[in-house]
């Protein structure tokens, strides 16, 4: 159960300085000023003046300011966003911050201040935000195919045909929906599910790599160190060290 009862709202800036972790309340997160790198099993891009973010309960993600910077954030107890299918914003939600949400963050910048509130206006506000968040929440079908088969071999082709797009205007459609390529989504993808399987296995790593994916163990090796700057057995060692 969670310890956060009620909606708190905050200014926050972001160090430079990699973060990654888990938390069991969700977060509206609305740019002020500058940017910060935010990834999710669903996300990897730079967040920024002209978007918003909603990171929902129980998503592993990894943050850290860009520039400087200035965030509005909302903390919302997992309570209060339980009324969605899990899968509905199953790695959080990014949307651009129009006319609309800029007239929701000056309601907010009202409430909020220049010091934290949990103040009640913040829960009517957020009920009415939230509904037009899950309104908005339909997953692109290309993508929640990938989700489903990340582990199988992909071309762009069978992903463009899913969106009656072509591959050409598919790949840049894709890129601004997620902030990826195609191929670096599908390797994010692989590389969250590789670290929950070393996490929580001891699967030998070539078992590992087949199974979300490569079919030789040195392409999950060469994504590790790209991404994470470590073998996949050094990782598995490290993870299990900081959980003693």
């Amino acid at each position: 159960m969670s310890s956060l009862t009620t909606i708190l709202g905050e200014q926050r800036t972001y160090s430079g300085v990699a973060d990654t972790h888990t938390h069991d309340y969700a977060q509206l997160i609305i740019p002020l000023q500058g940017a910060m790198h935010i990834e999710t099993p669903r996300y990897r891009f730079d967040l920024n003046e002209t978007r918003i973010f909603f990171l929902p309960p129980d998503c592993r993600h990894t943050f850290f300011g860009t520039t400087h910077n200035r965030f509005l954030v909302l903390d919302i107890p997992g309570r209060a966003v339980s009324n969605a299918e899990p899968s509905t914003l199953a790695g959080g939600l990014s949307l651009s911050l129009d006319a609309r949400w800029h007239a929701f963050r000056a309601l907010l910048l009202h409430e909020v201040g220049d010091r934290p509130t949990n103040a009640q206006p913040l829960t009517h506000l957020f009920q009415y935000a939230y509904h037009s968040l899950l309104s908005e929440a339909q997953t692109p079908r290309s993508i929640d195919y990938l989700h489903r088969h990340f582990h199988e071999p992909l071309d762009l082709a069978t992903l463009a045909a899913i969106e009656g797009f072509n591959p050409t205007y598919f790949s840049g459609w894709f890129k601004k929906e997620t902030g990826q390529t195609v191929t670096q989504y599908l390797h994010h993808l692989r590389l969250q599910e590789a670290k929950t399987l070393l996490m929580q296995t001891d699967l030998p790593i070539a078992h590992i790599a087949q199974q979300v994916g490569y079919e030789h163990h040195a392409s999950l090796v060469r994504l590790f160190r790209q991404y994470e700057q470590l073998s996949p057995s050094a990782f598995r060692q490290q993870s299990r060290n900081s959980a003693k």
